[in-house]
């Protein structure tokens, strides 16, 4: 039996529902449940709000603007530990939202771009909206509670002050024991991922002094969004006990 179609919606209810209650979906939500999946009153729908609740829903009537749904039942999703977070410098082009809905699907928490001494791209307002979208996108395919959080670009001196448990900078010259799971047993991770050129010595000498450990996690120079995606599904998988 399918899976009942998945539909984002920003206003659900809080768990422990006396009776049903009606919830409206956005626009562009509305239009995909009736011009995409064609659905029609009457037919079972999954909500999610992006922020961990998630609702068995009857879609009561549809319109291009406007759908309305009946919740029966919410349910709330505790966010996935550690809680990851990356740091990540900006692609060129289509492979920045590449990156953003790879690392939304794999379980990443949160992204923003990091602006490095070699970094190239450095997106604005309505680019980081435009990822904003994929990753909710990215949470809808998937199936996640939580929609990874894009936030505001950080400068690497910025990004080395922020608190995590476990904080790791990618660099293919790095060495250390940071492929143990038990490094990863904590509440939050965060990765530090250069760009293209690299990182300065200078940036290497200050995240060591401030604490973070070099992660190498191949023999080989990958390219921005190959290293974020494949450090992202590592750090998931060794926290996994």
């Amino acid at each position: 039996m399918a899976e009942p179609a998945r539909f984002y919606c920003d206003n659900l209810p809080a768990p422990g529902l006396s009776e049903p209650a009606a919830v409206t979906l956005g626009v562009d939500e509305s239009r995909h449940a009736r011009k995409v999946r064609r659905l029609e009153p009457g037919d079972t729908i999954t909500l999610f709000d992006g922020r961990g609740r998630i609702a068995a829903a009857e879609l009561v009537a549809s319109s291009d603007q406007q759908a309305v749904c009946r919740v029966a039942a919410v349910r709330e999703v505790p966010p996935p530990r550690p809680r990851l977070t990356v740091f990540a410098a900006t692609p060129k082009g289509g492979r920045a939202e590449a990156m953003v809905d790879q690392l939304a699907q794999l379980g990443a928490d949160a992204w923003r771009p990091l602006a490095s001494a070699r970094s190239v791209v450095e997106p604005g307002a309505n680019k980081r909206r435009r990822y904003a979208a994929a990753a909710l996108a990215a949470a809808k395919q998937s199936g996640r509670a939580w929609a990874m959080d894009v936030g505001e670009a950080i400068g690497f001196d910025a990004a080395l002050r922020e608190p995590a448990d476990t904080r790791l900078i990618l660099d293919p010259t790095g060495h250390g024991e940071t492929h143990r799971r038990d490094v990863f047993q904590w509440e939050s991770v965060t990765l530090l991922v250069g760009p293209e050129g690299g990182w300065t010595d200078d940036e290497r000498a200050a995240a060591a002094a401030a604490g973070w450990r070099p992660w190498c996690i191949g023999p080989y120079v990958l390219r921005i969004e190959t290293a974020a995606v494949a450090a992202t599904a590592l750090v998931r998988y060794l926290a996994d006990p």
